[in-house]
């Protein structure tokens, strides 16, 4: 199993970065870690990211939105069948003073999931990249 999280505070509503992180068919053109999404984020939604892994390779990743509270918290889960691997990413927007705090939380797990995470590296870097360039497409515009 491996965690990884990054957060950031967005000067913004909850509203106005809701509306940016279900907005997939815009990714492409902010989003530095998910560079494309397939699909419509809504509740039981089935979507295909197109993920960017630290190599620069591009991994289609289907998944299913599972949770989807607007404008707080959205939660998409992929992976092998019998859980072999799964990979479950959780986004929260939580009103603080002069905004919200963004958090995504990607929890990877499963028997497989050693071999797996050692093909795709760190996810670190990427993750902390997602939430910088929220950031800056909230704020920006």
């Amino acid at each position: 199993m491996k965690e990884y999280v990054t957060s950031v505070t967005i000067a913004a509503s909850p509203e106005r970065v809701w509306a940016v992180l279900i907005d997939g068919e815009a990714y492409r053109h902010w989003n530095p870690e998910i560079v494309r999404v397939d699909g419509r984020f809504e509740p039981d939604a089935r979507v295909t990211a197109h993920v960017r892994l630290g190599s620069g390779a591009v991994r289609t990743v289907p998944q299913r939105v599972i949770e989807f509270t607007p404008p707080r918290r959205m939660t998409w889960v992929g992976g092998l069948p019998l859980g072999l691997f799964v990979g479950r990413r959780t986004f929260t927007v939580t009103p603080v003073a002069g905004g919200v705090e963004f958090q995504m939380h990607l929890h990877m797990s499963g028997p497989l999931s050693g071999m797996i995470l050692k093909s795709v590296g760190d996810r670190q870097p990427e993750i902390d990249r997602f939430s910088d360039a929220l950031k800056r497409r909230v704020e920006g515009g």
